[in-house]
């Protein structure tokens, strides 16, 4: 079995509230191994992701009798190999973006991967002079933190070999204000009941950096185990708590802030004319 609708990311911009509202969903199916990033990485092993075909497919072993049956890989938009391994896998999938003002993605992506204790530059301005030396050798994209929120070439890469009908373009900002009507877009994309409204009033997997570093490790460890016996909506409202009580969230640097969005500007605006929507309040 395979799926027949992805996300694909930005990284850090609503993927994992958009997955939680997802399985919600009476008539959706979504794996429960998140990102398992195969159409990324199909063929190339390596730690935490499903490369081997029949293990992506048994992902999706009880997903019998459910209209939608997909999963939520953030890297699926970056990468070059993703787009043309679902083109050749799954041509008719209908397809999912969510797109986060760049600059504040890679802020929130940098936060985040201090907070896994992946990034070993301790503060983002060394890692964003880091990024080019990075990006020549072996990398993890995860570290990209410009790269990555380069979204033209990304977007026009997916328009290049599937129909406007397949896509679906968000922004987190419509997450964010409207997020019933963001779901419906969605339901309707993929075609089941639009008015089902998911609990949505706790956001999960937010970046910051534990108040309490081995207290916070515990709460998240007895949650990965405790969470298969509850309730979807119960998991989120946990997950949830847990983040907005035990997490300090640092700020960037208004310099820092001015510097990408000059940097970005022309992506941004490439960006809203592939995807027509009206972008200039990222410029700002």
């Amino acid at each position: 079995m395979l799926p027949n609708f992805l996300i694909l990311g930005a990284p850090r911009s609503g993927t994992t509230h958009l997955y939680r509202g997802l399985r919600q969903h009476p008539d959706v199916f979504m794996s429960d191994f998140k990102e398992p990033m195969f159409f990324a990485y199909e063929g190339h092993p390596r730690a935490s992701v499903v490369s081997e075909r029949g293990a992506y497919e048994a992902l999706f072993s009880g997903s019998t009798g459910f209209k939608a049956v997909g999963e939520a890989s953030t890297l699926y938009l970056y990468s070059e190999e993703a787009a043309r391994n679902i083109r050749r896998t799954i041509p008719d999938a209908r397809l999912i973006g969510i797109l986060r003002h760049p600059a504040e993605r890679a802020f929130s992506q940098y936060t985040f991967q201090r907070f896994l204790e992946d990034e070993p530059f301790t503060t983002f301005e060394d890692a964003l002079q880091a990024e080019d030396e990075r990006a020549r050798g072996p990398h993890n994209p995860f570290h990209l933190y410009q790269r990555v929120g380069l979204y033209s070439r990304q977007i026009r890469r997916y328009q290049d070999l599937f129909p406007a009908s397949q896509l679906l373009w968000l922004l987190q900002d419509d997450l964010e204000r409207d997020p019933d009507q963001a779901f419906a877009q969605i339901f309707a994309h993929i075609g089941v009941n639009t008015a089902f409204r998911p609990d949505l009033r706790h956001k999960t997997n937010a970046s910051g950096v534990p108040q309490h570093r081995t207290l916070f490790r515990l709460i998240k460890s007895a949650g990965r185990t405790v969470k298969q016996f509850l309730p979807e909506t119960w998991v989120t409202r946990l997950s949830g708590s847990a983040h907005s009580t035990m997490l300090s969230r640092p700020a960037m640097r208004p310099a820092t802030r001015s510097a990408l969005v000059e940097f970005f500007a022309d992506d941004i605006r490439k960006t809203a004319t592939l995807i027509d929507r009206d972008l200039s309040h990222w410029l700002s």
